[in-house]
């Protein structure tokens, strides 16, 4: 398996170079049915990753954002491919480096490999059970997650969607409580930050699909970490209902989980 992980990590840095193509340029944002915008740097890098995927791992099917037919039943058995091409085209089309390339590896509706690329930054993380831990790879160094250790609780929170209702009480909580402290990024990052351990958790109750979390929920589990569903009490999130959105969740680092624990 670690000669497909190095072809994964090939592909995730070349899908990012063609995104780097279009990267402070003037290529046109359109809006996809949701509102959310989409570009051509989007459609190029899903093309690439996708054949790319097609021609190494025959045997294994590949969702992807831009491509998915919503109108199919999708099996959730076996192996699968969940594909982000740009994960963060906010983050991008605002000109912030906060966007990645998520590729995730299922296996009956579990995520088992993330790869997750940072191309402005030139970062990688990668993780999953099959590796049996994760790891933030930089200028070609493995260094196994986490690696930091925070003193009091941080929460990644999305620079781009605002809290509101269910994160923005859960939030005064942890703030009243824990004095806690909050750190915006974008795109997948979030759980990056978990997984290395310089954010301790991550809630989400907002719209989220499959592909925005299936490497980052990888890594952060191999880590050491967990990825809940809000609702219910603490169960692993898991990727089987066939309208391919998220229910709320939480990300958790393995040091402040105890934390999460005790309020879920």
């Amino acid at each position: 398996m670690d000669d497909d992980v190095i072809y994964l990590e090939q592909l995730a840095k070349e899908a990012g170079r063609e995104i780097m193509k279009y990267y402070k340029t003037t290529a046109e944002v359109c809006r996809k049915a949701d509102g959310s915008p989409v570009t051509i740097a989007d459609k190029s890098a899903e093309d690439l990753i996708l054949k790319r995927l097609a021609e190494h791992f025959p045997n294994i099917p590949a969702i992807g954002e831009e491509s998915v037919n919503y109108a199919e039943e999708h099996s959730f058995c076996g192996r699968f491919w969940l594909v982000d091409p740009l994960d963060g085209t906010s983050e991008f089309v605002a000109e912030r480096d906060e966007f990645t390339v998520n590729i995730a590896l299922m296996q009956n509706g579990v995520p088992i490999l993330g790869v997750i690329y940072a191309p402005a930054e030139d970062i990688l993380y990668l993780g999953g059970s099959i590796l049996g831990c994760s790891y933030k790879v930089l200028q070609g160094k493995r260094l196994k997650l986490p690696i930091t250790r925070l003193d009091k609780p941080t929460a990644a929170i999305s620079r781009t969607h605002p809290t509101r209702g269910q994160e923005e009480k859960f939030l005064k909580l942890l703030q009243d409580k824990y004095d806690l402290s909050i750190r915006r990024t974008g795109s997948s990052l979030k759980f990056c930050m978990i997984a290395e351990g310089s954010a301790s958790l991550y809630f989400r109750s907002g719209t989220t699909m499959f592909w925005d979390t299936a490497a980052g929920h990888a890594i952060v589990k191999a880590s050491g970490g967990a990825v809940k569903e809000w609702k219910k009490h603490g169960e692993e999130l898991t990727y089987r209902d066939n309208s391919l959105k998220n229910p709320a969740f939480i990300a958790v680092n393995p040091h402040w989980e105890a934390l999460v624990e005790e309020l879920l």
